[in-house]
């Protein structure tokens, strides 16, 4: 078994499979199983099937079995660093990217919150309008919010207004 061999392929593996699990099988078997034959098809399927059934990476996971049966522990940790090793690469380019334009992606982010807020503003407003029926409606309305306001656990807030809601329903004789 060559170590060297085996982190290259699983490097290749590594960095040209993207979608993960059902996307990069074809590539896990045509070089594992068709090309250098470290596995038979079925084998690599059940691999891969105990992949998905364990905790972490299916990719991850199905390296670490081929690598196994190639090279024992050793052969299980080579083709393991092998695969992980291009995302870690990616990750650390990607994160020193990311640290050169921090202002423009906090900027970024900012406007992102400013857009959010008013879309949910507008939803609020678009929900207020629907729901004002009457006095009493409103009234609720703004006492929920004063209550809200005041920092009172929402979900108290929300359970004594289904409280004072179902004893409404109950004694109602107008449409609330």
């Amino acid at each position: 078994m060559c170590v060297i061999q085996l982190f290259i392929t699983f490097f290749k593996i590594g960095i040209t499979t993207f979608g993960g699990g059902y996307a990069m099988l074809p590539i896990l078997i045509r070089e594992i199983a068709e090309n250098k034959k470290w596995a038979t098809e079925d084998e690599l399927l059940e691999y891969f099937a105990i992949g998905q059934a364990t905790p972490g990476i299916i990719g991850v996971n199905t390296a670490t079995f081929v690598g196994y049966k190639r090279g024992k522990v050793l052969g299980a940790i080579v083709a393991t660093l092998g695969f992980i090793t291009p995302s870690l690469i990616i990750i650390s380019i990607i994160y020193r990217f990311v640290d050169i334009l921090s202002d423009k992606f906090y900027y970024g982010t900012k406007l992102v919150k400013i857009t959010v807020s008013a879309l949910i503003l507008h939803t609020l407003y678009k929900m207020f309008l629907k729901e004002v029926k009457s006095t009493r409606s409103i009234v609720y309305i703004a006492l929920a919010l004063i209550l809200a306001l005041l920092k009172l656990p929402l979900p108290l807030i929300v359970f004594g207004f289904a409280i004072v809601s179902m004893i409404e329903v109950k004694y109602a004789k107008t449409d609330l």
